[in-house]
């Protein structure tokens, strides 16, 4: 053997300097510090208990002023107290609806329409404390008479209960008396007069107030089918049938006034044009 293959012998390999790729060993990787993960995860829960906090019981979003518009006939104090008594009440068993959030404003809503006959209801939340209450109210068509009750009423049949009918708007509305044995007023507070027969009576009244020689005092329902009676001032009670023409029997009425009653107008006790051409007089 020769001497520079025994110095190749005793040198040694070494290993560590090879890049050895072995596919049977996988390399290690870092895992992050546990206290960083902890310190994320508690940074991130207590930014959901800010969140939480802030919009579900911070004294920003709580309900201080309520607002109410389109009320004309009635103060405003009584839906004001209504709103503020559902602050008091609590939302999902935690929380206050006094946050302006959690205020339940539909269930308010059904609660005020049940108490007040308006058309239209609708409740605004106008952040960060204020509510807006906005009120559409039923015009005044007619006045409705049950018994000693004198009640507003809408062109819808609905009563309206909130303001007590006055002296001078007795003249200026059209008086429905009913006179049948039971009530016509219904739980909704709505009138059980079909549609067509209130349109007639809404109709008839407008066109005998352009008759100038014809003053109405009243407008009368009782059980007879079909009928309406009219009371006259200082003059009869005038049947109308509901399935006629108006314009025909407002006619033939004059007509009768004029050539047959004439100056006995006051002392007719009534007239029955409820069967075309045949009128009855008493």
């Amino acid at each position: 053997m020769s001497r520079d293959r025994k110095y190749l012998k005793k040198i040694k390999k070494d290993y560590q300097s090879k890049n050895l790729c072995n596919p049977f060993f996988k390399k290690t990787k870092k895992k992050p510090e546990k206290n960083i993960l902890i310190l994320v995860f508690v940074s991130i829960f207590l930014f959901i208990i800010f969140l939480l906090w802030l919009f579900l019981s911070s004294p920003i979003w709580k309900i201080n002023k309520v607002e109410v518009e389109g009320l004309t006939r009635f103060s405003d104090s009584d839906l004001k107290n209504k709103i503020f008594e559902q602050t008091i009440k609590s939302r999902y068993g935690l929380f206050s609806q006094s946050n302006i959030w959690l205020f339940n404003k539909s269930e308010v809503e059904k609660n005020i329409l049940a108490a007040y006959n308006f058309s239209s209801l609708k409740i605004v939340k106008k952040p960060a404390h204020t509510l807006l209450i906005k009120v559409g109210e039923r015009p005044y068509s007619f006045i409705f008479q049950e018994g000693s009750g004198l009640f507003y009423a809408s062109i819808d049949a609905y009563i309206i209960r909130e303001s007590a009918v006055s002296e001078d708007d007795k003249s200026k509305y059209l008086i429905l008396e009913n006179k049948s044995q039971n009530s016509l007023i219904n739980e909704q507070n709505k009138l059980n007069i079909s549609d067509t027969y209130l349109n007639f009576i809404l109709g008839l009244a407008n066109k005998l107030s352009k008759c100038q020689e014809l003053s109405v005092e009243k407008f009368i329902i009782d059980s007879e089918f079909n009928t309406i009676k009219v009371k006259f001032r200082d003059g009869p009670l005038v049947y109308f049938n509901t399935k006629t023409d108006a314009d025909e029997a407002i006619n033939r009425l004059v007509l009768v006034k004029k050539e047959k009653i004439k100056d006995n107008f006051s002392k007719t006790s009534y007239i029955d044009l409820r069967y075309g051409d045949r009128i009855f007089i008493n």
